[in-house]
C-alpha cells in the first residue's frame, strides 16, 4: 500500500506496539489508530519517521507520550495531532532541539503520575497554532500569554484541571480571534483584570472556575458581545453584577456565578439577557426583590 494517503483503524480492538511496516506507508498522510489497546513508547515506535504525515490521532490508547513530544520533532509536515487518555512523562534530560513542524492543532491532555511539568518548548516555536488544548497533565507555571501573542490566529485555549497559578495574564494586544477560553479548575489569584472584555472580545466560551481568583467582575465582560457561556463559578469574587454585562452580553445562555461572595440585587432594573437558558447563582450573599 505505498500509495496509501489515509489510514483509520480507531475504535477497535487492536493491541500490541505499532508494527514497523507502518514506516514504510511513505504518502501516508493521515493516521488514526484512536481508542484501541495499542501499547508502547512513541520514542520506540514507527510514529518518529513517518515524515509524510500531516494528521496524527492517538487518543485513548497505553501509549507512553513524552510531554515534549521530542520524538516527533522530524515530522516537518505534521499540522493536527491530537492525543488524549495516554500516559504522559517528563523527560529526565534537558534538550535544545527545536521541532521542524508548525502544527494548527494540538490536543495533549491525558494522565500522568507526575508533578512539576512546565509548558512544553516546541509550544513557544509555534505561530500558526488554531486550537491548544493541554488539560488535565499537571502542568505548572503561569498563564501563557505569550502563547496567545504569538498565535493569533488562536481560536481556542483549554487549560484546565492542571496545577497553574499566579495572576490572570492579558497578551500585549486585542486577540481578535480568540473564541474559546478555559482555565478552570487550577490555582489561579489576584482579580481578573479590568480591560479583559476589550482583549478578548470575540470570546463565545469563557470558562475561569474554581480558582481562588478576588475582586470584582469587570465591567468589561459586557464588551464580549459574543459570549454565550460565562462560567466564573467557586472563586473568591466580591461585589455586584456589572450592569454593562446585563446589557452587552446580549447573546449570553449559560451564566454561572456559584460559590462566590457576590452580594447586592440579582439584577439592574436594565437587563437584556433574553438568550438565557441557564442561571446560577447559589452560594452568594444576593439581597433585595426578584425583579
Amino acid at each position: 500500500m505505498m500509495h496509501l494517503e489515509e489510514l483509520d483503524i480507531s475504535y477497535n480492538a487492536l493491541r500490541d506496539t505499532l508494527p514497523p511496516c507502518l514506516a514504510n506507508l511513505t504518502s501516508l498522510q493521515s493516521l488514526d489508530i484512536s481508542s484501541n489497546q495499542i501499547i508502547g513508547n512513541i520514542s520506540s515506535s514507527p510514529l518518529k519517521d513517518m515524515t509524510s504525515i500531516r494528521v496524527l490521532r492517538i487518543s485513548n490508547n497505553l501509549l507512553q507520550i513524552p510531554v515534549s513530544l521530542t520524538p516527533l520533532y522530524n515530522l516537518s509536515k505534521l499540522k493536527e495531532f491530537e492525543s488524549e487518555n495516554n500516559q504522559m512523562y517528563i523527560e529526565k534530560m534537558p534538550h535544545s532541539l527545536t521541532p521542524k513542524f508548525q502544527l494548527n492543532s494540538i490536543t495533549l491532555s491525558g494522565y500522568t503520575y507526575e508533578y512539576g511539568a512546565t509548558f512544553p518548548r516546541f509550544l513557544y516555536h509555534q505561530y500558526d497554532l488554531h486550537e491548544v488544548d493541554l488539560s488535565d497533565i499537571k502542568l505548572n507555571g503561569e498563564f501563557p500569554n505569550w502563547l496567545i501573542e504569538n498565535n493569533t490566529k488562536l481560536e481556542g485555549l483549554r487549560l484546565s484541571n492542571n496545577s497553574l497559578s499566579g495572576h490572570f495574564l492579558l497578551p500585549t494586544h486585542s486577540h481578535m480571534n480568540l473564541g474559546a477560553l478555559d482555565i478552570s479548575i487550577n490555582s489561579f489569584s489576584g482579580q481578573i483584570p479590568i480591560e479583559v472584555g476589550a482583549f478578548f472580545p470575540s470570546l463565545e466560551y469563557l470558562n475561569i472556575s474554581r480558582n481562588a481568583l478576588n475582586g470584582s467582575i469587570p465591567s468589561s465582560f459586557g464588551d464580549m458581545s459574543s459570549l454565550a457561556i460565562l462560567d466564573l463559578s467557586h472563586n473568591q469574587l466580591s461585589g455586584e453584577i456589572p450592569e454593562h454585562l446585563n446589557i452587552g452580553c446580549f447573546y449570553l445562555r449559560y451564566l454561572v456565578l456559584s460559590n462566590n461572595s457576590l452580594e447586592g440585587p440579582v439584577f439592574s432594573k436594565i437587563i437584556n439577557l433574553t438568550n438565557l437558558v441557564s442561571l446560577y447563582l447559589d452560594s452568594n450573599n444576593f439581597i433585595g426583590k426578584i425583579l
